[in-house]
């Protein structure tokens, strides 16, 4: 008779990690809703925001990315909304899902303390972390490499057709997700081709997985080849120095390098003891190539070929912490709890800035307290228009999105060859209200506008703060935002003048406002001679009845100096 399960013992088994996944959920959910989207989720946006499959593919293709997570993010944004939280769901979800997954490769050939230890690393490591609640492809990168990884070790010890199968759907996985991946399944074809004993049918099942996940790649191939111009370029990241070198093990260790660091040593050194054993010795081997050694080649690579950043590395932290948690498990259990217990203390005080963000929605907001429905929007941000657009779109609604003009396809702060304004001048002159946010870029349309380009006149002028992590990074501490307007000439014959003492030249009403929101009118105002005391202006909305239903009163405001009395 099947022997049955003690509830007890199962509670006790299981109870570690179902903790362990809260605390990786909890770090990744926490804050996801009120960090304001960067550059490069601010491109993920901006990619899939037509939901358009044609569309999303034409401009994935174009830039350097597989497409399988952007048309995912399309279908969820029609499901689950365009909040921050929930375009960040399907990074969270996948960082959640890869502690699960960290945990059963550890389980399957490291013993149930490896396991423990590996999920608690990967859980609370702040590149894990932050990469797990950004809305980009990195997350799914790194789950996919763990599955991989968990299911070509389960191969090698026992060879079934279905594990096969499952291997393979995983390298497809991988591959549509971001090529980096190619890293870890090189380690897999050395490891399976060259030192793994199976046999031939065996051997043949597992190069037919490989052969089947390049026949379900193929419709992505023509693409790949076409990206190679830009792949070829690397990327901007850390030098092949000293310092670059720390600032790498500082993005897959965490801050506490040397905390973490001792664990993986610890690991790296009982793994090379343990070559000797047979049974074991393929699991260790691929572990250690698919994170000590993977990262070594990095660092070789990356002086001829830019390849180091925390963006470009954090798909190794599964097999680190796998490496990290077998490390713990070899501590005395009071010193490895101890060890453990400060560790998750120590990354969550102190988890450091993985990717520094700028206040894009306190612009956002400040532009929204004056906008008026149909006002455009010219954003000369460089690289940042995507993250400063998706913002202004959640203050100002989905309504605005016609209006809000990038100007990244022309110029970035890098290239100023292409010139911007014939390219939206038409939209100028169509616009009674022209705002434009200017940010690092060297701006053409605000000196266009600033004199007198399309007869439009500046009436205000914001700034805000980029916040303090970008305040350090760039001499530029402040957004500008600046507001045009075309005022109407009011007619000859109905003169509008006040005590012989001002003149209103002209207005400007917004012709819709939604119930609840702002009416914005602006007022042009000349003096007739000098005021010999202040004098405040009294704007009235009436109902039908001639009831005043909502009045401002106050001193008029000069664009250039702000609210000043009118006797000055």
């Amino acid at each position: 008779m099947p022997q049955k399960t003690n509830p007890q013992a199962l509670l006790r088994l299981l109870s570690p990690i179902v903790v362990i996944l809260i605390v990786a959920a909890a770090l990744r959910i926490v804050n996801a809703g009120h960090f304001p989207v960067w550059t490069d989720e601010g491109w993920s946006t901006w990619a899939v925001s037509d939901h358009s499959l044609g569309a999303i593919l034409d401009k994935v293709a174009h830039d350097r990315h597989p497409p399988l997570y952007f048309v995912a993010l399309s279908g969820w944004w029609t499901v689950a909304g365009d909040s921050r939280i929930a375009l960040r769901f399907l990074s969270i979800a996948a960082g959640v899902l890869t502690v699960a997954v960290v945990y059963r490769i550890g389980a399957d050939w490291l013993g149930s303390p490896a396991a423990r230890g590996g999920a608690l690393i990967l859980a609370v490591l702040p590149t894990a972390v932050y990469y797990g609640q950004e809305i980009r492809h990195y997350a799914w990168l790194t789950l996919s490499v763990a599955v991989m990884t968990l299911l070509f070790l389960r191969y090698l010890r026992h060879p079934r057709r279905m594990i096969a199968i499952a291997y393979a759907v995983s390298i497809a996985f991988m591959l549509y997700s971001l090529y980096l991946g190619v890293l870890i399944l090189a380690v897999q074809v050395v490891v399976g081709v060259l030192l793994w004993r199976g046999d031939r049918r065996a051997k043949l099942g597992l190069i037919g997985a490989w052969g089947a996940s390049v026949m379900m790649y193929i419709p992505w191939l023509i693409v790949l080849a076409g990206q190679l111009n830009i792949l070829s370029s690397g990327i901007d990241g850390y030098p092949t120095t000293l310092n670059g070198t720390l600032a790498a093990l500082a993005d897959v260790l965490s801050p506490q390098t040397a905390l973490i660091g001792s664990v993986v040593t610890i690991g790296v050194w009982q793994m090379l003891r343990g070559l000797r054993r047979a049974w074991w010795r393929l699991a260790f081997v691929t572990l250690l190539l698919s994170s000590v050694g993977i990262l070594g080649a990095m660092l070789l690579i990356n002086s001829r070929f830019g390849v180091l950043s925390a963006r470009t590395l954090v798909f190794l932290t599964p097999l680190f912490a796998v490496v990290g948690g077998y490390g713990l498990s070899w501590i005395a259990p009071r010193t490895r709890h101890v060890l453990a217990t400060a560790l998750v203390i120590a990354l969550i005080v102190q988890p450091g800035t993985v990717q520094p963000r700028l206040d894009y929605q306190v612009t956002a907001q400040a532009l929204a307290e004056g906008y008026t429905p149909g006002d455009l929007i010219v954003l000369e941000t460089g690289w940042d228009d995507n993250a400063f657009r998706y913002e202004l779109l959640l203050a100002l609604g989905e309504s605005a999105a016609p209006d809000i003009v990038r100007t990244l396809p022309w110029v970035n702060n890098r290239d100023m060859s292409q010139p911007v304004v014939p390219q939206i001048e038409s939209l100028l002159q169509a616009k009674r209200r022209v705002w434009v946010v200017n940010w690092l870029q060297p701006a053409q349309v605000l000196p266009f506008l600033d004199h007198g380009g399309d007869h439009l006149a500046r009436v205000l002028t914001l700034q805000t703060a980029t916040g303090a992590q970008y305040k350090a990074l760039y001499a530029d501490p402040n957004v500008q935002i600046v507001l045009y307007e075309r005022p109407p000439v009011l007619p000859v014959s109905s003169p509008r003048v006040y005590g012989a003492l001002f003149a209103l030249d002209s207005s400007l009403i917004a012709s819709d406002v939604r119930p609840g929101d702002r009416l914005h009118i602006d007022l042009w105002w000349s003096a007739l001679k000098v005021p010999t005391r202040d004098y405040s202006v009294g704007v009235f909305l009436m109902n039908a009845n001639g009831v005043v239903v909502a009045q401002q009163d106050g001193p008029p405001s000069s664009v250039s100096e702000g609210t000043v009395p009118t006797s000055a």
